[in-house]
């Protein structure tokens, strides 16, 4: 039997025994069931199961001679017309299918990553999605980013980020290295501030990106959690312009 033509039957929502009944009843023409299941290599019992599914589909029909009940398949025909049925109904409720779709698309997505390999993967997200001259929100609590990073992916980082000319605001927990940070922002592109680390003490990343915030934890194996969502996107970004906008008032 022709493979294209049992791959198209099977493409169309036939099982591959619904696929060899159908195609034995062509054959056959009416017939019994036990010639049917004899012609497709399949049991009868499990036949007669497959040839009501058929004839639910309206691929089947049953008819009488005398006394002796036979079965046939319908004409190809027939295939078609109810393919074209069902892309009748499919098209009636698709109005209805696209409106549940549209609100599903307003649902936040999230995304869970373990491990340094998946907070470098967020990083490299964040330099992706940020265009050029772009905003970038961080709450920076790693007091020693380079011993925990690979250095060259750091420093690639940082690279890359100057050569978008996208000029974070950072604010940082008091460490060596965030004062570094501050002693190097005009030359490295970034604006920062820095909290005391008496004040608040947390040990994890925020980042405001796009339509993106992730949460980044040191000390939990490095878990990461994106959530992609406009509107919680927009409400980190209010907290962060709130808090930013306290501390250069108290400096």
């Amino acid at each position: 039997m022709n493979k294209e033509i049992i791959k198209t039957l099977q493409d169309i929502g036939l099982s591959k025994e619904e696929v060899e009944i159908y195609l034995a009843g062509l054959e056959l023409g009416e017939s019994t069931v036990q010639n049917i299941a004899k012609k497709a290599g399949i049991k009868r019992p499990t036949a007669y199961l497959i040839i009501d599914s058929l004839i639910k589909k309206g691929l089947f029909y049953q008819t009488f001679k005398g006394k002796k009940r036979l079965f046939g398949a319908q004409n190809p025909k027939d295939l078609e017309v109810e393919l074209k049925r069902k892309a009748f109904e499919l098209t009636k409720i698709m109005p209805e299918l696209n409106s549940i779709y549209n609100t599903l698309e307003f649902k936040p997505k999230v995304r869970f990553y373990e491990g340094v390999a998946g907070a470098m993967t967020v990083y490299n997200d964040m330099l992706d999605l940020t265009p050029e001259n772009g905003e970038m929100l961080s709450f920076a609590g790693m007091k020693n980013l380079f011993d925990t990073l690979p250095k060259e992916f750091a420093i690639d980082y940082f690279t890359r980020r100057i050569k978008k000319n996208i000029k974070p605001k950072i604010i940082a927990i008091d460490s060596e290295e965030s004062r570094e940070w501050v002693k190097n922002a005009e030359e490295e592109m970034r604006e920062i501030l820095i909290v005391p680390e008496n004040q608040s003490n947390f040990s994890g990343d925020i980042e405001i990106y796009g339509d993106r915030v992730a949460l980044i934890s040191y000390k939990e194996n490095f878990m990461t959690i994106v959530v992609e969502s406009k509107e919680i996107a927009n409400m980190q970004r209010l907290m962060f312009n709130l808090i930013w906008n306290n501390l250069k008032e108290k400096k």
